[in-house]
């Protein structure tokens, strides 16, 4: 059984070789560059090592500020969009978040012996 080629496949294979060409082709050009300026070359490296070295522990901080407040942002919306019942152990997802006096209220119902899921009902909060 022959193997039928694909003019796609060779496309994608011509296309590659062109590729691998052009950077062969490249780093033979920065080898000779290093060899011609051997002196400049001892001055840029070491300045263009640090320059990297800042970029990239610059780039981390940012991003584990990024995570961390993402991870802050997840946490308040949980706290502020979910209500825990100790008695059930179970969270309730609310539609919005509660007022300061909402609060209260529910804080007040609880103590008289209602429980929060019935009086989340009430106050029409519940997704």
């Amino acid at each position: 059984m022959e193997k039928v080629i694909d003019i796609k496949d060779f496309q994608k294979e011509a296309k590659r070789r062109e590729r691998k060409e052009k950077w062969h082709q490249r780093r033979v050009a920065v080898e000779n560059w290093f060899y011609e300026n051997k002196e400049l070359a001892m001055i840029l490296i070491p300045i263009a090592g640090t320059a990297t070295v800042a970029l990239v522990k610059g780039t981390i901080n940012i991003s584990k500020g990024a995570v961390r407040a993402h991870n802050l942002k997840k946490e308040e919306d949980l706290k502020n969009l979910y209500c825990y019942d100790r008695s059930l152990g179970h969270y309730w997802a609310l539609r919005r978040e509660l007022s300061n006096a909402e609060w209260i209220e529910i804080d007040r119902r609880k103590k008289n012996g209602e429980r929060l899921s019935d009086i989340l009902d009430e106050l029409k909060v519940l997704k």
